[in-house]
């Protein structure tokens, strides 16, 4: 096998691996094993255990001596640092989405609180799919803000912000109603061009975010 393909199934492992931890697939403190991990996807061990090391420098996965791999949980650190970083970065793309969001992008806004909207019907929330459209609906807002090099640096920390969604979803019920709500409030204020009301309002939903997955992770910990 060549260098490339060697770095291209490497590649692979590691997006897959990575997505079944964001999805739940892999859980949050489950164990697993090159050996495994192998058998599943069909490949060696090499480029498995070169996709594992890139995870582990990344806090996806850590290693325990005799035992294996496990998924490597959210910790309230972890959590608190990132929503700082988000909070301040999305801040200010709603501050200015305000001056520069189309009647396109307001549109498409509306038709994801719609998505989203409908994920709040049934007993049995499709969480995966919310995540999905709620991942759409604060990439508009980035998008809309017009500055690229804004874009590039939330897109570096887009699936860690991922999984605190997860989290916050998990912790209640409610949740999904309630962030529909907060997130038909930015979007009102956006239509309006209120940077002020904006930036609360979007301000208020990630705080909540963050309160609601602190919650729950907490409450893992000391099921645990």
């Amino acid at each position: 096998m060549t260098l490339a393909k060697q770095d291209s199934l490497k590649t692979q492992i590691y997006n897959t691996i990575k997505k079944k931890i964001l999805d739940q697939t892999y859980q949050d403190g489950q164990f697993l094993t090159e050996r495994k991990l192998s058998a599943e996807m069909n490949v060696s061990r090499t480029p498995v255990r070169e996709a594992l090391q890139r995870l582990q420098k990344e806090s996806w996965v850590q290693y325990v001596p005799y035992k294996g791999i496990f998924i490597k949980s959210l910790d309230a650190t972890d959590l608190k640092h990132i929503f700082q970083i988000r909070s301040a970065l999305e801040m200010l793309a709603v501050r200015l989405a305000c001056s520069n969001i189309t009647s396109d992008q307001l549109q498409m806004l509306r038709l994801s609180l719609e998505r989203q909207a409908s994920e709040t019907d049934g007993d049995t929330p499709d969480y995966r799919k919310f995540i999905l459209y709620d991942t759409e609906f604060h990439n508009i807002i980035i998008s809309s803000a017009g500055n690229m090099m804004l874009s590039s640096i939330i897109d570096e920390i887009r699936d860690k912000i991922k999984r605190t969604g997860i989290n916050s979803l998990y912790s209640r019920r409610s949740r999904i109603a309630e962030a529909v709500a907060e997130h038909t409030a930015i979007v009102d204020a956006l239509a309006d061009k209120n940077a002020q009301a904006a930036s609360a309002a979007m301000e208020n939903h990630l705080h909540l975010c963050y309160t609601s997955a602190y919650g729950y992770i907490i409450r893992q910990n000391i099921a645990h």
